[in-house]
């Protein structure tokens, strides 16, 4: 019994180190403003004193970016930033958006 159950415990501690590790933040504030440009830039202004820009044109989520943003000041709600490394600064502008949604 005692070899089963080390051998489920080895088990469950290989399975556990080879899971990738979370490398994004996430950044939760209300939406004071967002400018959208012809260009394609997205400016979010963020209540905490942060903010996030989209800036690739070509970025599919630009448009899905901007309603969720749109809805969420429009239902004064707070969004929240998924950003792509682990690091980022909620009261910074950050460059690297996974993701927006309302929580």
């Amino acid at each position: 019994m005692k070899r089963l159950l080390s051998a489920l415990l080895g088990a469950a501690g290989l399975l556990s180190a080879a899971s990738p590790a979370a490398a994004y933040s996430e950044c939760e504030a209300k939406v004071l403003g967002a400018f959208y440009s012809q260009e394609g830039y997205i400016w979010i202004n963020l209540d905490n004193g942060g903010g996030a820009a989209v800036v690739d044109k070509t970025d599919p989520n630009r448009e899905a970016y901007l309603s969720i943003l749109l809805t969420a000041r429009a239902t004064n709600k707070p969004i929240r930033i998924r950003s792509n490394h682990d690091a980022s600064t909620c009261t910074a502008t950050n460059y690297d958006i996974l993701g927006i949604w309302v929580p």
